[in-house]
This record gives structure tokens, sequence and C-alpha cells, in this order.
């Protein structure tokens, strides 16, 4: 989606105090062979806040940097891909409450890690629409302290971490303009995180742990699988991560040259390069965000937002650079967008 006169005018994040891997495989929480081949240096571990506080730390700083006022506000998007707390509530609103307290429309979007791409495709054409909104708030937040989810062993994938993140769309400017923004997906694929799960009735969070990697192996040999079947899926979701790419420099109306840094994932070594990376012929180190993200591990719904704010802070973009931001999530789906930096860092 080519996007008008839309900015992002704050960023925020709570990252929690890191975890380093070797201290999780000396408690036996992570095999040594694992740890090494994930490629990850530490995890961020929250074991006080709920994803909801630190989404509303998150966002306070956002809305300060802003400079926009609680008026202005037309919109909350919360995003999350693990629980946020009791069935039957609001996250959005809780967060709202403790933040603009305005009684403007505050709704869950639900799109695993690609929520905040997904939320900010969603508020700009708000934005768009509304002749007086002037800005929206976007927050996300995951919290996998609980006994429900294995953080270190459940993936081979990621190592999950605690995070939260925030950003303030506006009409009226900011320290970067929204190009493009979008996604694609390949729906045939959705099979390969349910495995053999009955869907009647729906598994419920306090009910089961999260498993991940069973429901892969038990899609991987359900009966009629091809040995190849896995190999393939992933083949083709770097076809769409391509795909997604090109589409959203295209409408951005930029080429690949004009891409200075990407952000992207905090996917374990192999699997970014496979899934995410190689596809799109980018270096993680040199135009990726690797040696940032892997003191973190996967932030779920903040890892892209982490991994701009640290390259604009940092100084490792500049005015007039073009930062390409690459996600996916289950499904398969993969999602883009595309900033220019027009503004240097706040001090």
């Amino acid at each position: 989606m080519k996007v008008g006169n839309i900015h992002l005018a704050g960023i925020g994040s709570h990252v929690p105090t890191t975890v380093p891997v070797h201290d999780a495989v000396r408690e036996g929480l992570l095999d040594r062979t694992a740890a090494e081949e994930s490629g990850i240096i530490s995890v961020a571990v929250e074991s006080e806040l709920p994803a909801v506080d630190m989404a509303v730390a998150a966002a306070r700083r956002a809305i300060a940097m802003s400079g926009h006022s609680a008026e202005d506000f037309a919109a909350l998007l919360h995003g999350g891909a693990y629980h946020q707390g009791p069935e039957g509530w609001s996250a959005p609103h809780y967060i709202s409450h403790r933040t603009i307290d305005r009684p403007v429309t505050a709704f869950e979007v639900r799109h695993g890690c690609l929520s905040v791409l997904s939320a900010v495709r969603m508020a700009a054409a708000l934005l768009d629409a509304e002749a007086d909104g002037k800005a929206a708030l976007i927050t996300a937040a995951d919290n996998f302290s609980t006994p429900l989810v294995d953080r270190w062993r459940d993936s081979e994938h990621v190592l999950y971490a605690d995070s939260g993140c925030s950003l303030v769309l506006s009409a009226r400017g900011g320290f970067a303009r929204l190009l493009a923004v979008g996604s694609r997906s390949e729906p045939s694929l959705e099979a390969m995180h349910r495995g053999g799960i009955s869907l009647l009735p729906p598994e419920r969070h306090p009910e089961r742990p999260m498993l991940v990697e069973p429901r892969l192996k038990a899609w991987a040999e359900r009966p009629g699988a091809e040995p190849l079947d896995m190999i393939t899926s992933v083949a083709r979701y770097g076809e769409l991560v391509a795909e997604t790419a090109e589409q959203t420099l295209d409408e951005a109306g930029i080429g690949w040259d004009d891409i200075t840094r990407v952000a992207h994932l905090g996917l374990n070594e192999d699997a970014l390069h496979n899934l995410l990376l190689d596809p799109i012929d980018i270096d993680p180190v040199k135009q990726g965000i690797w040696e940032y993200i892997r003191t973190i591990g996967h932030a779920s719904v903040s890892d892209m937002v982490l991994g701009l704010e640290h390259l604009w802070t940092t100084g490792q973009v500049v005015v007039g650079d073009h930062v390409l931001l690459v996600g996916g999530t289950e499904g398969m789906e993969a999602g883009c967008a595309v900033v220019r930096i027009t503004a240097p860092p706040c001090g």
C-alpha cells in the first residue's frame, strides 16, 4: 500500500534486563549445541511487568517524543503474539486508559509477529480517511514469563524475548516518513502451525502450554507428507518474502540501491538467513540488525520497531536514508514497510 502524508512522530520501547544464553545453558534450560547454533548471545526477560505495562511504558515515551497531545489521537491499536491477560478483557483499553485516556476506538491486532506492520497499515488508512485525524497510537508487547511457555526450547528457530514497543503515526510530521507498507500471504501453508490440533473446542491459553515445535513436527509427519515438503515450504516462504519486498519498494517508488538498512525479526541465525534475509540478498551484519538483535532474542511483535529505533538513535541511519522493515508470521505471511528518515534523533 502506497502511503500519503503519514509520518512516524514518536517511537518508544521497553526492553528488560537480558539473560546471557550461556547462563541458560548452565542452568539446564537450553542445550549447549542449540545455544551455539542459535547465534543468540542473550535474551530479554521481564519477570515483573505484564505485557500491557511494558506497552504502556513504551507508549508514554513515544507520545512524549511525538509532540502530540492526547486530544490529537484518533485511535489506539495494540498487538501481541501471545496471551495478554484474562479472557473476555480488553488489553487495548487498559493501555489507552493509562496513556491517551481518550474516548476513541482501541482495538487489538492479532497478527502474530506482523501485528505492528498490520497496525501501521490500518492506522495509516484511518488517518488518511478521517479529515480531523491527526495521530494514531500503536503499541505491541509480549511477556513469555509463564510456566505455559518454554522460551528456551519451544522452537528451534527462535528464543522468545519479552518486550514492549510503540509508534505514533502522525499526519503532521515526524522523524520519518512512511512511504509504503504491505503484506502477502500463502494461506495453503496455514496447516504448518496447526499440526494435528482439533479446532473444536478451541484451545485456551490458560489450559495448555504454547508448543510450536510439536505442531510443526506433526505437520511434517502427517499422513501423505512428502520428505521434501518442509524444504519446499521454506523455499516458497522465501519467495513470498522477496515478492513482498519488491512490491513494497515499487509502491514506495525506490529500488534496492536506495535501502540503507533493514530492520528484521530476531530469529535464530539459520532461520534468519533461510526465511528472511537470503531471499532478498541482505547481509545480516552489514545491512541488517543482527549484531543488535542477537543480544535480545526474538522479541515477537517488537523486533522491527526495536531495530528501527536502534538504527536511528545510534546514528546508523541519517536524514535521507531509507529503512526497510521486513518480517513474517504464521499463515504463512510476509510483511514489509519502507520509511525515509527525515530528522535526526532528539537531543
